[in-house]
């Protein structure tokens, strides 16, 4: 039953010059203007006001009637018949009750419709605006010289502003959300667009690590922290894969890519929580230690040289090892960031000089 009636609700409008979400606002608009007249109705009858009684079921059938009329491709006379007959019966109550009945209130309601689903120039809009604040302006001084022709009753009078308070907020949180969905929802769309967007530029596409890219802008945010009372220690390591050509020119470059995608598997495990690691080119990787001295980082990076020994990649049921060198720096102020990476790769071409598969620290 729920089912059916949202369906119907957020029924689209067959005419292109004319926005569902209009026709849906005025519906839902609609539909809680006459729950509101059916409960005035009922306590006009409590009460025994039989005119007013009446007068609410008139209202509701009119608001009925403009509901109906969304789905006739009329969402431009529903939308200003709407509004006219809120000007007035807002008038009519007034008239008959005075100020403490409430409706008055329900002029901003009229202003969130004319802004909301006035298909008129923003300019006319805001006319409309001065008009409304205008008109209640104008009630008020009616009400400050004349009698209403029903004085309320305390009790009257507080299920009136009960009814009022509730059906106004009902009708300005219904439309507001409607009209502001859409735009939250394309926000968090494009947010999430633009965070994919960077961690697209931040990874490298093959192995899923930091590009060198990023991995720039992570060390300099660290060397941005380093300081006596904040980060104390940095520690670069660079390796590269021993033999890497061969694997390929023996297996092919399918073959070598599986290579690196496992090297990077390995890193992203074993520095997690510990530091980040980039495909800095080719088969190289650099690997930051963070807040890890020279020697502290030696030790986990001996337990990942041993690791990459063990590891084999398989292909055609052939099993692949491969040894990778490392050099390892601890990061000191007076060189850099930069420094530090060149002194890394100083220390690397020597360990490749002196037989591969080692660290040189």
């Amino acid at each position: 039953m729920f089912r059916k009636i949202s369906d119907l609700i957020f029924q689209d409008v067959k005419n292109e010059n004319e926005t569902k979400k209009v026709a849906v606002t005025l519906r839902v608009s609609a539909l809680i203007l006459c729950i509101y007249f059916l409960s005035l109705f009922a306590a006009f009858c409590i009460i025994g006001d039989v005119k007013s009684a009446i007068m609410c079921i008139f209202c509701c059938v009119s608001y009925g009637l403009s509901f109906y009329t969304t789905y006739l491709n009329r969402t431009k006379f529903a939308s200003t018949f709407s509004q006219m007959l809120m000007v007035l019966w807002i008038m009519v109550f007034i008239w008959e009750f005075g100020w403490d009945c409430g409706v008055q209130h329900f002029v901003f309601v009229l202003l969130v419709l004319n802004f909301t689903v006035s298909t008129n120039a923003m300019q006319y809009k805001i006319l409309a605006a001065v008009l409304a604040c205008a008109y209640r302006i104008l009630l008020y001084a009616y009400t400050s010289r004349y009698e209403p022709f029903t004085i309320l009753s305390h009790g009257a009078s507080v299920m009136f502003q009960i009814i009022n308070t509730v059906f106004i907020f009902a009708e300005l949180t219904s439309i507001l959300i409607i009209f502001t969905k859409d735009s939250q929802e394309m926000e968090q769309k494009l947010i999430k667009y633009n965070e994919k967007l960077e961690r697209l530029a931040s990874l490298d596409p093959l192995t899923g690590l930091y590009n060198r890219r990023r991995m720039r802008q992570y060390l300099d945010q660290v060397e941005a922290e380093y300081s006596p009372n904040g980060m104390k220690f940095l520690s670069l390591a660079l390796g590269d894969i021993d033999f890497f050509k061969k694997v390929n020119d023996s297996y092919g470059h399918e073959t070598g890519d599986q290579v690196l995608k496992s090297v990077a598997k390995l890193f992203m495990k074993a520095i997690d929580g510990k530091g980040e690691v980039c495909r800095w080119g080719g088969e190289e990787f650099l690997i930051a230690f963070y807040d890890m001295n020279g020697d502290e980082a030696l030790v986990l990076l001996t337990e990942i040289l041993e690791q990459i020994r063990s590891m084999e990649v398989v292909h055609d049921g052939k099993s692949i090892h491969i040894t990778m060198t490392f050099g390892l720096v601890e990061y000191h102020k007076a060189s850099g960031v930069e420094g530090s990476i060149q002194e890394a790769d100083k220390k690397l071409y020597r360990g490749k000089e002196s037989g591969r598969n080692q660290i040189v620290y």
